[in-house]
């Protein structure tokens, strides 16, 4: 069934989370509660509380929001629009996006833990599965009951979501992880001007920075940025096509025969360490990637000073249109508004996107992610778990998606002749309010969209948002992380620290450390709990495929 979903339009879905914001419900704490699906006595799910027969259900949410742009959520309209249709009143607590992952571990550490929560199902949602945070949803979640649910995750997607055999959450299945979404981004005009064409190969591709570095002197070959707040440190891709083009990627488990081993302690890992460091010393790698963060890494591409770099499928249009008007700044020919006209149907003008480059056995990797990353789950804490799942539900409806996804028709979209229209021009980029003063929070609250969700996605993307996009999904070396979906306690205790000491070791190597420190970590690794982990998931492993 899976099989038969994937593709274009599989991919597009997913990928819209770079859109959307992550959102979680916060309820008010009670002391008591479990894991079991029956709530705290005097707050039974059977029935609903007197303020849900009153009037509209208070959810508290902990919103993830880029504080450095204007919101006021009493002034978003769309917001309003979605609280009279599901008869719900979103009180948002807002945190910057790259907090948010600490601020939800925080909550749900404490006895503030949201009623709904949208966490990484990767060890954190396991973790706190198993520690009675979230209620039991499996005999809940039916064809009867909740029709719409069953539409956007197939049963044998809550079947590798279940913890210890049950649901406790529904899968996010419209996340980042469901394939791979970067691009190896350049400057077409800097390319042009060497006289080369796009590279194919790793070897094609350091021939061609060579060849940069000695032409343009000023300008870094190849840059690099440290992960955000809160997000492992390679998972920002920064060198990503070097490392698959050596057939590995930091972080990954693999299988084969029954039999686990991780990327991050393969021999090929070395190699590439090793390739990656001769780069740094030649001075084809940015001198600060171990230490800038991307808005910095945007500053000297808006500057002019970067030629290539691994960008997020959706950040090229953006990149390409301050390009252009930095360009036309020196030149003096840029508006006296300062302003250039929506770039997104035009072709790229300055940039070059592709994918995965080819290692020296003609093969290479791409690190993709699981059909689901993330889970909607409902807090053992909460007053009513079944009006909260009620909502979710009905949030999930065909007409219900189009509002949280898209706004309001007539003024966010339209729908002409059956294809949607989104006004790009609605809200001002600067105050990101409309006309009259509103902001309009479309694709920011949303409950569990899932794999048939985010209708009329593909058909609404821009030129160059489709073309970049068309770039990363289509790239045929894409792989999964075996260990997706199995149980490993020590992976849940031990991962972050093990990957706190690959981060360190790996950034020394290609700084122009020894390369002995990769065979000591490959030791350490082992000894810290790695090699445990590999015992686990291989149980965990015939468990689940019955052997």
């Amino acid at each position: 069934m899976l099989k038969q979903r994937k593709g274009w339009s599989y991919g597009a879905i997913s990928a819209v989370l770079i859109g959307a914001l992550a959102v979680t419900g916060c309820g008010k704490s009670n002391e008591a509660g479990g894991n079991s699906g029956t709530p705290p006595e005097g707050n039974s799910a059977s029935k609903p509380s007197a303020q849900a027969e009153a009037g509209p259900y208070e959810l508290k949410w902990l919103k993830a929001q880029d504080i450095s742009l204007p919101y006021d959520a009493s002034k978003d309209v769309v917001k309003q629009a979605i609280e009279k249709k599901l008869n719900i009143k979103i009180v948002p607590e807002l945190v910057d996006v790259q907090q948010y992952k600490t601020k939800l571990n925080l909550k749900m550490s404490s006895s503030d833990i949201p009623d709904v929560a949208r966490i990484d199902f990767a060890d954190d949602f396991q973790k706190y599965a198993q520690q009675g945070a979230f209620v039991d949803l499996t005999g809940l979640i039916n064809e009867k009951d909740t029709p719409n649910i069953m539409k956007e995750v197939p049963p044998e997607i809550f079947e590798q979501a279940k913890v210890n055999g049950k649901i406790y959450g529904i899968p996010y299945q419209g996340g980042p992880g469901a394939g791979y979404r970067w691009n190896l981004v350049m400057r077409k005009d800097y390319m042009e001007s060497v006289g080369a064409d796009v590279p194919k190969t790793l070897e094609e591709y350091y021939n061609l920075l060579k060849k940069i570095k000695a032409e343009k002197p000023e300008v870094i070959p190849l840059g690099g940025y440290t992960a955000q707040i809160g997000e492992t440190k390679y998972a920002n891709n920064s060198f990503d096509n070097v490392f698959g083009a050596f057939g590995v990627t930091p972080g990954f488990f693999t299988e084969k025969d029954g039999k686990f081993s991780n990327y991050d302690i393969d021999p090929k890992m070395r190699e590439a360490l090793l390739f990656l460091q001769k780069m740094y010393a030649e001075g084809l790698i940015d001198k600060e990637f171990a230490t800038i963060k991307e808005e910095q890494l945007r500053a000297k591409l808006y500057s002019g000073k970067l030629f290539s770099w691994m960008g997020w499928w959706s950040t090229a249009n953006d990149y390409d249109t301050q390009i252009e008007t930095s360009e036309l700044m020196k030149s003096g020919k840029l508006a006296s508004d300062g302003k250039l006209p929506n770039q997104a149907e035009e072709p790229f003008k300055y940039l070059k996107l592709t994918g995965s480059l080819l290692g020296a056995d003609g093969t290479a990797v791409a690190p993709s992610g699981a059909p689901f990353s993330q889970m909607n789950a409902i807090s053992a804490k909460t007053k009513d778990p079944k009006k909260v799942l009620s909502i979710i539900e009905e949030s999930l409806s065909p007409e219900n998606q189009m509002l949280t996804v898209w706004g309001i028709e007539g003024e966010d979209y339209k729908l002409e002749n059956g294809k949607l229209k989104v006004d790009t021009n609605l809200v001002d980029p600067k105050t990101q309010q409309d006309k009259n003063g509103n902001f309009r929070g479309t694709q920011s609250y949303l409950f569990a969209p899932g794999l048939n969700g985010w209708p009329h996605y593909l058909e609404s993307l821009p030129l160059r948002y489709s073309e970049a996009l068309d770039v990363a999904i289509s790239n045929p070396h894409q792989i999964t992380d075996a260990s997706n979906y199995l149980e490993s306690p020590t992976k849940i205790a031990k991962m972050v620290e093990l990957n706190t000491m690959r981060d360190s070791v790996f950034t020394q190597i290609i700084m122009g450390g020894d390369i002995k420190k990769f065979d000591d970590f490959v030791e350490k690794w082992n000894s810290q709990g790695g090699s445990q982990i590999l015992k686990e998931l291989e149980e965990s492993f015939k468990k689940k495929s019955g052997k």
